[in-house]
């Protein structure tokens, strides 16, 4: 049986995504990091639902800004196929973390290929629970994800709708 043909419009090195309908994204820790409380870069290990990795995405920070900025950090997030291709990028500036604060809310622009970009995500302000928006290349509204009122996530996962 041949190949189903690549979907329209898709970005090199992301034909597979369409043929799946869920993905496992598991943080890859740094020793050093639970020791001696060291913000290193994070990587992570994207998986299908058979635990097959099929990309690997790694930041690209600084020490300092890891380390002065925190959670709150801008950084870019480079996405490669398992040939080392990069296939997607993830750039996120500065922003502040304070949920009191709606003037500075949490902005992700997705680029695939790397350098063109395809949408964003966005955080949508509300007083307690945790939500964002997806949006097109045109920043038009795509999706909307709604999370819980309180996100802790070292016991459990988070769920998001």
């Amino acid at each position: 049986m041949p190949a189903p043909p690549p979907p329209l419009n898709c970005p090199p090195g992301l034909e597979y995504l369409s043929q799946i309908d869920m993905i496992l994204i598991h943080q890859q820790i740094e020793l050093l990091e639970v020791l001696f409380s060291f913000e290193s870069s994070n990587m992570y290990e994207i998986k299908n639902s058979f635990g097959q990795r099929i990309y690997f995405a790694a930041e690209d920070t600084n020490f300092c800004i890891r380390n002065c900025c925190g959670r709150s950090r801008p950084f870019t997030l480079r996405i490669t196929d398992n040939v080392g291709r990069e296939v997607i990028t993830l750039e996120r500036p500065l922003r502040c973390n304070c949920c009191c604060c709606p003037c500075c809310l949490q902005e992700i622009e997705i680029q695939a290929p790397p350098g063109v970009p395809v949408g964003y995500v966005t955080q949508t302000w509300h007083p307690c629970l945790t939500k964002f928006t997806i949006k097109n290349q045109k920043r038009e509204d795509v999706l909307k994800i709604s999370g819980p009122c309180i996100v802790c996530s070292c016991i459990a996962g988070v769920d998001f709708e």
